[in-house]
């Protein structure tokens, strides 16, 4: 082609389509969804006019023009006729047929699509189907509404509102629109692209969308949100949790913009894709470089990119770029999936005589290299505590002290560093606290346990989101055990019913660096309420019986990230989180150490008889009373590594003893040693964690039932599977966390009788900010809220105060660890009280928040 210099002229290049097409090649066709609304139809000028500055902007112009030609001369074949491509066909509304010009809002221009198929047309061997889905005039807050989003949070307009109303299917119209359109294009794949034998892949989504939500306000907050959900839900109704999506910015009126809506808009768009559950799956293209202003093109629609064909090309071009870098060729799609299961230490049984509580010290340390987010759930090596029973219960019955460090659900203020949670389960779950002021959900007209928990210690704070633990630490002993006190009476009556509750209160006590001895307390009343409604289980609960010494020892996982995708080799792959374990000088982990058992005759007795006017207990356990549980040198594993929503008995597990072998340290101390070829970081050389194998391939060792993932080296994984490309990016982007609040009506009883200082502030290295205050012990609302008299409450005060003065902070109560190095404590969580307040006083939470949202 010789292409003109200068100014074209109308008529000098033919619409007229090449007879020589591009051809498909013979794989899956591999199919791209383009929506939006009148940007994704298309109003860029092929034709030059030379009324319209020259015919400058048309893609004629593009063509013929000395400092474009080379570019664009591509798009037309050597007859100046345009090019058609067999290889990517494109079915767009109302015209359906291989890619060529045309396939804008009219015959006479073109959109996205143009530059999006010839390059990904240009990169993939496999046919291509574009499937066009774009209506002019449609704003993402109605007309593409997806289905999470629910009804709009504000008014439409009123004569808006009055149509919705008779017909609430106009919010998502479009949407739905969208995937009837695709839906038809697939059944009819073999027509849309000759050749082909059905056989696609949906390969990704592309977006430009924008305008009529920039210029409403309400649309615009919500922007962010909506196309959030709109990805997710399309994701899910299309059956591919992965689908690679690519935003373009809506930058019509180019770099210069200022007005503050379009700016919002252009932030909201490149923010949905910094989200960490759409890293490595959804980009953001920038457009407003592609702006080309009213002198360089065919109109002054600045809505309408001035009808500039070249914008419109460069925008599809851009998008076809951050698609293929975001879709791998071959292989299957990649699913999100999670890996769970318990890693399981077997101890020998003791006597039951043994019934007065525990101890026991366990490692803490960052599981995943950066927390994932708030679906991440998992403990670290814990034990469950019930009630030893003379007899079976009457029915099911799961009533304990569980607990300990780790990640939950509802953790709001998570970092890599774990926290500790106390964990009391009242009969079946109808309650559970958690520690003081935190139990079973936020509402604190139920309090469902959050009033379960007092606090004992005037020396340290107890957040509701969970005990912290220095940030950093790795691999650090965490000593903690459940001890009871004799700190009420056991009465015959609960809550007015002919109910008994015990006068046992389970208390914590910690042994770490920086802080030793009792926090807080279970009340008796926590256990013996729930009876009033279940009469069956009285008498049967922690508060009035002894525990059963013989607790299981494990470690529980809900849920660590991971995905799994076919290789194109046959095989499945699979690639989970970075998951560490914490190892010592000889590359083994130290995980747990020096289980005890204890009998009443360790703390109970003392304690009893000191009050009951004997002499001050030291609160040091006995060790004459008290029994070591031996390791057995064995261990399991039942994790397992599975797509979400695979039934149970289809998860596979994963080969655990492939690379950590279970072992005894010493008489007291359980851990693993790894294989060093199979994990990193291990050995002496290495710091205080190694790295879990990421990779695995599911082998079978006959039959789908005696399958299991092998760990495998990166270089072993096609990256046609497209895992080595995906990032498990932290949650630090994530919007502020709600605060915990307690009740501050004036007649709660957070404010009557209430506190005598503060509210006071201290700053947590998780990112929190604590708000507390000092209360007289027995004025506290969870003793406010424990079944208790005047009386009753004034006695709990007398030994409250007689514990403060003899027990300090610094004391070995537990049996000390030996073997290993204690952890610490948050700093700001150790507090000292204000002067007249050391002894009868302790310091409550009142609130938590992020520290953006602190006063």
């Amino acid at each position: 082609m010789t292409p003109m210099g200068g100014i074209i002229v109308a008529g000098i290049l033919s619409l007229a389509v090449s007879n020589g097409p591009v051809q498909a090649g013979n794989g899956p066709v591999r199919v791209f969804i383009l929506a939006g609304q009148s940007n994704m139809q298309g109003f860029g000028q092929i034709e030059a006019n030379p009324d319209r500055n020259g015919g400058q902007g048309s893609l004629e112009f593009l063509v013929k023009n000395p400092a474009t030609a080379e570019r664009f001369e591509t798009l037309v074949d050597d007859s100046g006729q345009w090019r058609l491509r067999d290889d990517v066909r494109i079915t767009s509304l109302d015209q359906s047929g291989p890619l060529t010009v045309g396939y804008g809002a009219r015959r006479e221009t073109i959109g996205p699509e143009l530059g999006f198929g010839w390059t990904v047309g240009d990169a993939l061997d496999d046919p291509v189907l574009i499937i066009k889905c774009a209506w002019g005039g449609k704003s993402l807050a109605v007309d593409f509404r997806p289905p999470s989003a629910g009804k709009p949070p504000y008014s439409l307009g009123e004569e808006a509102d009055a149509a919705v109303a008779e017909n609430p299917e106009i919010l998502g119209w479009y949407y739905r629109e969208t995937l009837a359109l695709v839906r038809e294009a697939l059944a009819n794949l073999e027509e849309l692209v000759p050749g082909s034998d059905g056989r696609f892949v949906l390969s990704g989504f592309g977006w430009h969308q924008g305008w009529n939500d920039r210029i409403n306000d309400r649309f615009n907050t919500e922007y962010q949100s909506n196309l959030t959900y709109f990805i997710q839900d399309i994701r899910k109704d299309l059956g591919v949790p992965l689908l690679p999506f690519v935003i373009a910015e809506t930058g019509m009126t180019g770099p210069d913009e200022t007005h503050p809506r379009a700016l919002s808009l252009m932030r909201a768009q490149a923010a949905v894709a910094e989200r960490p559950e759409f890293r490595g799956n959804v980009a953001f293209v920038g457009t407003r470089s592609f702006w080309r202003v009213e002198e360089q093109s065919p109109s002054r629609q600045g809505y309408h990119w001035n009808s500039n064909a070249e914008t419109y090309f460069l925008i599809g071009e851009a998008m076809g770029e951050a698609m293929l870098n975001l879709v791998e060729p071959g292989g299957g799609p990649v699913q999100p999936a999670e890996m769970a299961g318990y890693l399981i230490v077997p101890t020998e049984r003791v006597p039951e005589s043994f019934g007065g509580g525990f101890s026991m010290y366990v490692a803490a340390w960052p599981l995943l290299r950066t927390y994932p987010g708030n679906r991440f759930q998992s403990g670290l090596f814990g034990t469950w505590m019930f009630a030893r029973l003379d007899e079976p219960p009457p029915e099911k019955l799961y009533s304990d002290i569980e607990g300990g460090l780790g990640w939950w659900r509802d953790t709001r203020f998570a970092t890599e560093t774990p926290k500790f949670i106390m964990g009391g389960v009242a009969p079946n779950f109808v309650e559970w606290a958690n520690g003081p002021g935190a139990g079973k959900g936020r509402d604190w007209d139920r309090p469902a346990g959050k009033y379960g928990v007092a606090q004992l210690s005037p020396r340290l704070l107890w957040p509701p989101d969970g005990l912290n633990l220095k940030q950093g630490t790795r691999g650090e002993l965490f000593g903690y055990g459940y001890l009871p006190l004799p700190l009420t009476t056991a009465k015959t009556i609960t809550d007015g019913k002919d109910v008994p509750a015990g006068d046992r209160s389970w208390t914590l006590f910690l042994n770490t660096k920086t802080f030793k001895g009792p926090v807080a307390f279970f009340t008796p009343y926590f256990w013996s309420h729930s009876t009033v409604d279940q009469p069956q289980f009285a008498g049967m609960l922690l508060d009035s019986r002894p525990s059963d010494p013989n607790r299981h020892l494990q470690m529980e996982t809900q849920y660590i990230p991971a995905f799994v995708s076919d290789g194109g080799d046959g095989e499945t792959y699979a690639r989970i989180a970075p998951t560490h374990f914490p190892q010592g000088d000889d590359g083994e982990s130290l995980l747990v150490h020096r289980i005890m058992s204890y009998s009443e005759g360790a703390l109970w007795d003392a304690v009893k008889a000191w009050f009951e006017g004997g002499p001050p207990a030291s609160g040091v356990i006995d060790p004459q009373d008290a029994v070591v549980h031996p390791f057995t040198g064995r261990g399991g594993a039942t994790w397992r590594i599975y797509p979400e929503g695979t039934p149970r008995e289809d998860r596979a597990p994963v080969a655990w003893d492939a690379f950590a072998t279970p072992t005894v340290l010493d008489p007291q101390t359980f851990g693993y040693r790894w294989d060093n070829q199979a994990v990193t970081g291990a050995g002496p050389e290495s710091e205080a964690l190694v790295t879990l194998p990421e990779y695995f391939r599911l082998e079978n060792d006959g039959g789908d039932r005696n399958s299991r993932w092998v760990p495998v080296p990166a270089e072993d994984v096609p990256d046609g599977t497209g895992l080595k490309q995906l990032r498990f990016d932290g949650d630090h982007n994530a919007a502020p966390s709600e605060p915990y609040a307690t009740p501050v009506d004036e007649a709660s009883s957070w404010k009557n009788p209430g506190p005598v200082a503060g509210p006071f502030q201290v700053q947590l290295g998780d990112g929190s900010v604590l708000t507390y205050s000092w209360y007289r012990f027995a004025d506290q609302p969870a003793l406010l809220n424990a079944g208790l008299s005047e009386a009753d409450r004034e006695a709990i005060q007398v030994r409250a105060e007689q514990l403060h003065r003899h027990w300090p902070i610094d004391h070995d109560y537990l049996p000390p660890p030996t073997i290993g190095t204690l952890a610490e404590l948050d700093p700001a969580l150790i507090v000292t009280p204000p002067e007249g307040l050391e002894v009868g006083y302790v310091p409550i939470v009142i609130r938590q928040e992020s520290n953006t949202a602190a006063p």
